[in-house]
């Protein structure tokens, strides 16, 4: 996957194009570019692996099914997140299976692990109005406008989460922050 986000918006247009053309396996080249965003974006909104895989798979399958209807006019990356977070709220809805967090791919110190399973608690605990901004905008790295309109909100009404969301996380967590310095 490239770095450069100009080069990942011309090859979105061109397997967006691909997609819309009937290349089916142009689903691939859009997968390679938005799955790992997609199932990180799942993981922290429904905490359980097996529900993420799930819902990004079924992100991507909705993509395919409405492929005659894409377009390459920037709209896409709102668009994927938007399906993305309609699943996950539909598995909020439904009986949640338990998982804990596994540490098996954290890297550091037994504290900097059992730090990162306080803040994905933590983030866990939030309302969603909260958790999602948070997720979309300071784990994925989402523009304000982007997330906003994944979510259906204003700009305004998005960075009002934010900000609340970013202080009952810091509430949330107390002394827990003193350990990440």
């Amino acid at each position: 996957m490239s770095s450069n986000p100009r080069d990942d918006s011309l090859a979105e247009k061109r397997w967006l194009q691909a997609l819309a053309n009937g290349d089916k396996s142009a689903i691939g080249g859009l997968y390679e570019l938005y799955g790992d965003k997609i199932y990180r974006y799942a993981y922290r909104m429904l905490g359980n692996r097996t529900e993420a895989e799930d819902a990004t798979a079924e992100t991507f399958l909705r993509v395919l099914r409405r492929s005659q209807d894409l377009r390459a006019d920037g709209a896409f990356k709102t668009w994927i997140f938007r399906i993305a977070r309609n699943l996950c709220i539909d598995k909020m809805r439904q009986h949640k299976l338990l998982e804990l967090p596994s540490e098996a791919h954290y890297t550091g110190t037994e504290e900097r692990a059992a730090l990162r399973v306080t803040v994905h608690q933590a983030l866990s605990e939030l309302p969603i109005d909260y958790r999602e901004p948070l997720i979309l905008c300071d784990l994925e790295d989402i523009s304000a406008k982007e997330a906003a309109d994944a979510l259906g909100i204003s700009v305004p009404a998005l960075k009002s989460r934010l900000y609340r969301g970013r202080r009952a996380l810091r509430d949330k967590l107390g002394g827990s922050m003193e350990k990440l310095k």
